[in-house]
C-alpha cells in the first residue's frame, strides 16, 4: 500500500494529514473506517468493508476537501467548465478562458468528448484534467500539473486502481469509443 500512500501525498495539496489519516485508517483498520464513515459509505451503497475501501476513502476525502468533483456521465455544457474552474481555483492553478466553450460549439458533444476538449485547453497551461476510476457511471475529476500526471497514473496502477487523463475508452476489440471513466 506504499503506492496508495504516495498517491495521497501527490493528490492532497494542502490537506495531506487529514487525507493521509483517512486512507491509513481504511488500510489498517477497515472496520473502524467503516464505522466512522458509515453514512458516507451508505450513500455509495457500501454496507460493509470492501477490498476497495482505501481507494474509496481517497476519493471521498478528495471530494470532501474540494480537491475532486464527481459528476454524472451525461453532464455537459458550461457546467463542466464551472466544475473545472472550481478545481483550478481550489489549488490556485492557472485560470483559463472559456471563450471557446461559450459559443455553443461543443454543447452537443457527449460528456467524454467535452471533457477532452476542456483537457486540451488545460494542457496549454500545463495542467492535466484526470478522472479517478470508480468503475461507475460517473467521473471523479481532478486537476494536477501536467508534469505530475504520469507519476500519479503509475502510482494508481501500482496500487491496483486507475486514473485516466483521457476520457475515451476502448471496447473489447480495441475500438476507441466515447464513454465514461471506467
Amino acid at each position: 500500500m506504499n503506492a496508495m500512500l504516495l498517491l495521497v501525498q501527490r493528490l492532497s495539496y494542502d490537506v495531506e494529514e487529514e487525507i493521509y489519516s483517512e486512507v491509513s485508517l481504511a488500510i489498517e483498520k477497515p472496520e473502524a473506517y467503516f464505522e466512522k464513515f458509515k453514512d458516507r459509505l451508505d450513500e455509495r451503497g457500501i454496507d460493509s468493508p470492501i477490498d476497495q475501501l482505501a481507494w474509496i476513502s481517497l476519493v471521498d476525502a478528495l471530494l470532501d476537501h474540494d480537491l475532486a468533483f464527481e459528476i454524472d456521465w451525461k453532464e455537459s455544457g458550461l457546467y463542466l467548465c464551472d466544475v473545472v474552474d472550481e478545481l483550478l481555483d481550489r489549488k490556485k492553478m492557472a485560470c483559463i478562458s472559456w471563450e471557446d466553450f461559450e459559443d455553443g460549439e461543443f454543447d452537443e458533444l457527449p460528456t467524454s468528448q467535452y471533457l477532452n476538449e476542456i483537457s486540451k485547453g488545460l494542457s496549454e497551461k500545463g495542467i492535466s484534467l484526470a478522472c479517478l476510476d470508480m468503475e461507475s457511471d460517473c467521473y471523479v475529476l481532478i486537476t494536477v500539473p501536467s508534469t505530475d500526471i504520469n507519476e500519479i497514473k503509475e502510482l494508481a496502477q501500482e496500487a491496483g486502481y486507475r486514473i485516466q487523463d483521457s476520457f475515451e475508452v476502448e471496447d473489447e476489440d480495441g475500438t476507441t469509443m466515447n464513454g465514461f471513466c471506467s
